[in-house]
């Protein structure tokens, strides 16, 4: 490797980044967040028997659930909790995949890119339903925790992974 190969390729990475993230953020974002969501969706729906339905909107997903939740600061107001969660949080990971496969002019991109691709969705959806857990089991209350019956280990289990994913892996998973 010759010494000028790092700075070029730091270059046409931060490059390809910027010309990537809005065509994504815009335009793509919105059909790969469907596969992401199914995959989150009907896990927790096969996992968790509270676990109603989720309904995708665009970038957006709600997680319908038939646990019982009382607003703190209403007056007795009380319904069902339904966690939302949005895509382009967990997916930009993604971007920054393509914009260093694309930098680094391997052999076999397209194969490249479409693997990194089904990767990334999977990392996604892995985030998203951390999310979602984390939403149900360590904000919405003891009353809400209690409904679920989950075991200790299990929340304590959501709540690092969902702060490993956000904040460390979705960004060195393309790396």
């Amino acid at each position: 490797m010759r010494s000028n190969s790092l700075p070029l390729f730091l270059l046409l990475s931060l490059a390809g980044l910027l010309c990537l993230m809005p065509v994504w953020y815009f335009f793509l974002a919105p059909w790969l967040a469907v596969p992401v969501f199914y995959m989150a969706g009907e896990a927790l729906s096969n996992l968790f028997h509270w676990v109603v339905i989720y309904q995708p909107t665009g970038t957006q997903a709600t997680l319908l659930t038939s646990l019982q939740f009382i607003a703190e600061q209403g007056q007795g107001r009380s319904g069902k909790l339904a966690p939302v969660v949005e895509y382009r949080i967990h997916g930009y990971g993604l971007v920054m995949l393509w914009a260093m496969l694309l930098a680094s002019r391997p052999a076999a991109l397209v194969q490249k890119l479409l693997l990194g691709t089904g990767a990334m969705l999977v990392v996604s959806a892995v985030s998203v339903a951390l999310q979602w857990l984390n939403e149900v089991f360590n904000r919405s209350g003891a009353h809400v925790l209690a409904q679920t019956r989950a075991p200790t280990w299990l929340v304590e289990a959501v709540e690092f992974g969902f702060h490993f994913n956000l904040f460390i892996f979705t960004a060195l998973a393309p790396v």
